[in-house]
């Protein structure tokens, strides 16, 4: 039941910030010229691709961390800076400063394959994701790291299943149903980013986790 409880708040974690959701508009826009089938090809390649991104840093970001001499405490406030930002941005419907910018949008509309870049990097394992993964599986045991896999794994599963319904979706929705879904998962986030930061604060200091 324990694990069960932990995987479901990795998946929430890690859902919210990939946002696939929010990423609909952008999905289509970059797609615009494919057909159904190709637009199925090219979401199941960016979710493998994402996937295995956010994987290496799963098994990898403790180490990258301890390369850099960044103590996980110290990263877990900086990462939960970033993501309340992010949030942020959420909570106001705007499009991320952190996932990709309008020229390279632009640059990559004219490029025929598009699921690696920007989709797969950094629309879906940006660095938000990767900040998440690293603070949810840093310093934790193999089966930890193993569950935040799973959520990862269940996340792109998802996103894929959205995005092969992106037109339905977007229909369904419209513009103003699509920004209240991202506000309502913006302040989940912000909520998720305190507590990130909270929990870096009480590492770097241990005296103050010892008080009330």
């Amino acid at each position: 039941m324990l694990e069960l409880k932990l995987l479901f708040k990795t998946f929430v974690a890690i859902f919210i910030i990939v946002d696939p959701i929010g990423g609909i508009p952008l999905f289509l826009s970059l797609t615009a010229r494919e057909s159904e089938s190709q637009r199925r090809a090219t979401a199941l390649k960016a979710v493998v691709a994402a996937f295995l991104v956010l994987a290496v840093f799963v098994l990898l970001g403790e180490r990258i961390l301890s390369f850099f001499q960044i103590s996980l405490g110290s990263f877990r406030v900086a990462g939960g800076a970033l993501l309340f930002i992010i949030a942020l941005d959420m909570l106001q419907a705007k499009p991320r400063s952190t996932k990709s910018t309008p020229p390279e949008e632009e640059e990559s509309r004219q490029r025929e394959d598009v699921a690696l870049v920007p989709l797969a990097v950094p629309i879906l394992a940006g660095p938000g994701a990767i900040t998440t993964v690293i603070v949810l599986s840093g310093g934790e045991s193999l089966p930890a790291k193993l569950i935040v896999l799973l959520a990862c794994a269940l996340v792109m599963t998802s996103t894929f299943l959205i995005f092969t319904q992106a037109s339905r979706i977007a229909r369904f929705l419209g513009h103003t149903g699509a920004n209240l879904l991202v506000r309502i998962m913006g302040l989940l986030l912000s909520v998720i980013a305190v507590e990130y930061m909270v929990a870096g604060i009480k590492e770097l200091f241990p005296a103050l986790g010892g008080q009330g």
